[in-house]
């Protein structure tokens, strides 16, 4: 990055060598020839503070003024006496000013003013033609607009700069938000699922149940294998497609739940992926030991997704942070579909998805 920015700032100070150059053999030459001590000086002073602009650093914005201001005062009051080739540090210095946003347009307007005062003192002090006084005063006007119009151009520049660091902050915040969702997703339904397997195996345990109470072992280990997989894959912005409606109804029945489905139990996509499972793993937390049913219809382009639970309040229900409807509703609504949540009882939520993300 610093060899680009390098380079775009040794193309001008080399214009400027040369710029410099040039001005210095003419007034060496002929240029100051038969002037006052006065405008001698003055064409002098100017280019060396043309020089001095030159070797200051960016980042010295206040001096970088001041001098611009000296370069426009000396190169207007010389412009006519050196036929116009003193007024080349004034072009310079007022091209620095109305271009830099941070400079005050009334302090541009002020600079403006003074150059074309300046420019007539000097046509009285060594009386010059009229063609020569109105080409330096229409060039330093010239430039100025000029000047205005890049200094409008890097105002654009950093408000479109302003807005895409903006739009990046936001979209970093809605993925890290979007991630936080996929997270909360995955491991409310992989540990609420091992909470309910190890109070099955507990109870089993204590009935003297050993074969059975292994077997819920080994089904909690391949649930905590699935949940990391699951939690690697949210880590690494969950892009794969989701889960078919039956692999989650699978799923949730191996849990130990209870769910009938009507309707596409094919469906699947990402947003009905998590949805669905955000609302099983609801009714296992909440309300464990009831029927969940779980309605899917077709309408028009639209999935409408309708689980319905008794939400009697029976049996113990498992911790949980209280995110995932809120990051359910969060989805639907990015993926363009709606919600609607009737807390029943028989507690009730219905999704109507977009065909694009059921697919």
């Amino acid at each position: 990055m610093a060899k680009p920015a390098a380079r775009r700032r040794s193309t001008p100070v080399v214009l400027n060598v040369f710029g410099l150059v040039l001005v210095g053999l003419g007034y060496a030459r002929d240029a100051l020839d038969d002037l006052p001590l006065v405008l001698v000086v003055v064409a002098w002073a100017s280019w060396v503070l043309w020089a001095i602009y030159v070797a200051l650093p960016e980042n010295r914005g206040r001096e970088r003024v001041g001098v611009a201001l000296g370069m426009i005062a000396g190169g207007s009051l010389v412009a006519t006496p050196t036929h116009v080739t003193g007024l080349v540090p004034a072009i310079v210095g007022m091209l620095v000013l109305t271009a830099m946003p941070a400079v005050p347009l009334r302090l541009v307007a002020t600079a403006t003013g003074g150059g074309v005062v300046l420019i007539g003192a000097g046509a009285l002090i060594a009386p010059t033609t009229r063609e020569q006084l109105i080409s330096a005063l229409a060039t330093l006007l010239v430039v100025g607009l000029a000047g205005l119009g890049r200094r409008q151009q890097r105002i654009s520049e950093e408000q479109s700069r302003a807005l895409l660091e903006q739009q990046v902050a936001v979209a970093a915040l809605t993925e890290r938000s979007r991630i936080a969702r996929d997270l909360h997703d995955v491991l409310a339904h992989s540990l609420g699922g091992l909470v309910i397997q190890l109070d099955a195996v507990d109870a089993l345990l204590e009935a003297g149940r050993g074969g059975e109470a292994r077997d819920k072992v080994q089904a909690a280990r391949q649930l905590a294998v699935s949940g990391l997989g699951e939690a690697r894959r949210a880590v690494g912005a969950l892009r794969e497609p989701g889960l078919s409606v039956a692999e989650l109804v699978a799923a949730h029945r191996a849990l130990g739940g209870q769910v009938v489905v009507r309707g596409d139990a094919d469906a699947a996509g990402t947003t009905v992926s998590w949805a669905v499972r955000e609302l099983l793993t609801n009714a296992r937390r909440h309300a464990p030991g009831e029927t969940t049913t779980l309605d899917l219809d077709r309408e028009g382009d639209s999935l409408v997704v309708t689980a319905t639970t008794p939400g009697s309040g029976a049996g113990t229900s498992s911790p949980g942070g209280g995110h995932g409807l809120r990051g359910m509703r969060e989805r639907v609504t990015e993926a363009g579909g709606t919600m609607r949540v009737e807390p029943g009882p028989p507690f009730r939520v219905v999704l109507t998805l977009p065909g694009e993300v059921t697919g």
